[in-house]
């Protein structure tokens, strides 16, 4: 492990040809939110890693098992498709490669509060209170017309924030144009938030309004093509939709699809149609459900994608056991990434070569943190992009911001509050 102070890579194994990776979950947003020449130094507080297997939910009788699998064929947990063979013979690779834990060493927090890390009490200008706190979630007053983008000021104090205030900030697309990470202070919570480096966060929820104004911004911040890129396209989109499942309904932790006032798969056609560049690449986590696996193919379709990837990522204790298990029919050890490409133009070279060959499988294996904390994606993503330098790439419904990236969402900013991280060096330490 590297020592203390110094970048951890978030890649604890990863095979030749890198269909298989032990990814450190905390460690690889960390990573993200630097670059080589300001690497991020602090560490992301995160739940201790989980020691054992969950308790079983699976039904024990077989005419329980019977009456659940029965369920299945009415919108239940859809068949395996990632085949159970790949995760076995995956796991039992990494085993046999690495010897250590099956995650780097996580720093905790003080106290967990409703299942999320918290650290501890902290000054009124920290703002640790409920009022203030994001994990309640930002009150979003609609702006009436579409504003210019806003960019942040650079300070060569790294503790002097800028300090705006929420109206300046929502529905409004904010960059940090300079290769180094920049504060941010809401002046209403006294709340601040680490930027990263060449980021730009758009803090909205994803409706039909938000994303005219979005498309608008996308426009103006990105006026001219890239490589492989038409001005306001992206070679690279992300997105975590927001699908129904029993825990988020218990939790209320987010609103919900079916909650939303606008259908966001919908909404995220009319965007993808005019932002992802020819050739692109769309990755959309998918839950276990059956009809949330249908729903996400027929989009593919709509939007114009063809479906070339399917990733699993595979949750394990410290010393590698599924946390349930691999067959079970109340419950899986693994979430499910589908990655298409925009048809709409030929290829002609311009991806890489994994990308011409359909239905790919890679697995992700990773000790799971905070309830709905996807590991990031962006060190398995650039390896893959024709353009590793230049490309463009945004994550939808994101709940942390990306160096180098957009990222949208109405919890955009919920793991850039400086209260989630525990200060290892000054970002500006060598």
């Amino acid at each position: 492990m590297s020592s203390v102070g110094k970048p951890l890579g978030s890649i604890i194994y990863q095979n030749v040809d890198a269909t298989i990776t032990l990814l450190d979950i905390p460690h690889s947003i960390s990573e993200a939110q630097g670059t080589p020449d300001d690497p991020c130094r602090d560490l992301l507080y995160s739940l201790p890693p989980q020691e054992s297997p969950f308790q079983s939910m699976e039904p024990k009788s077989q005419k329980a098992k019977q009456k659940v699998q029965a369920s299945l064929n009415r919108g239940g947990l859809s068949q395996p498709t990632f085949p159970q063979n790949l995760l076995l013979e995956g796991l039992a690779q990494v085993r046999a490669a690495h010897s250590g834990g099956f995650c780097l060493e996580r720093k905790f927090a003080d106290r967990i509060e409703n299942g999320i890390s918290q650290p501890k009490k902290r000054t009124i200008e920290e703002a640790d209170t409920v009022e203030s706190n994001p994990d309640k979630g930002f009150v979003i007053s609609p702006v009436l017309k579409p504003r210019s983008p806003l960019l942040l000021s650079f300070s060569a104090m790294s503790n002097v924030p800028q300090a705006l205030r929420m109206t300046d900030v929502a529905e409004c697309a904010v960059s940090n144009p300079f290769p180094q990470s920049v504060q941010l202070l809401l002046r209403e919570t006294a709340q601040k938030y680490i930027i990263p480096p060449l980021s730009t966060f758009w803090l909205s929820k994803v409706g039909t309004r938000e994303a005219a104004m979005f498309s608008n911004a996308a426009y103006k911040l990105l006026p001219e093509p890239s490589v492989s890129a038409a001005p306001g396209q992206f070679d690279f989109i992300l997105l975590d939709p927001p699908w129904e499942n029993r825990s988020v309904r218990r939790s209320k932790s987010y609103e919900t699809q079916r909650k939303a006032k606008d259908d966001s798969m919908n909404v995220l056609q009319d965007v993808l149609v005019k932002h992802i560049a020819p050739g692109g690449l769309v990755a959309c986590w998918i839950t276990n459900k059956k009809s949330i696996r249908v729903s996400a193919l027929q989009a593919f379709e709509a939007w114009g994608l063809e479906l070339v990837e399917e990733w699993a990522w595979l949750k394990t204790t410290v010393s590698g056991e599924p946390v349930c298990a691999i067959d079970g029919v109340i419950r899986r050890p693994y979430e499910i990434l589908l990655l298409g490409r925009s048809t709409d133009a030929a290829i002609n070279g311009a991806w890489s070569s994994d990308f011409q060959q359909p239905s790919k499988k890679r697995l992700i294996i990773g000790v799971p943190d905070i309830h709905s904390r996807k590991p990031c994606l962006k060190n398995l993503i650039e390896p893959l992009m024709a353009n590793r330098s230049s490309y463009r790439a945004l994550e939808i419904f994101a709940r942390n911001l990306t160096a180098g990236w957009w990222s949208w969402g109405d919890e955009v900013l919920k793991y850039n509050w400086d209260a989630y991280w525990a200060k290892v060096k000054p970002r500006d330490a060598t």
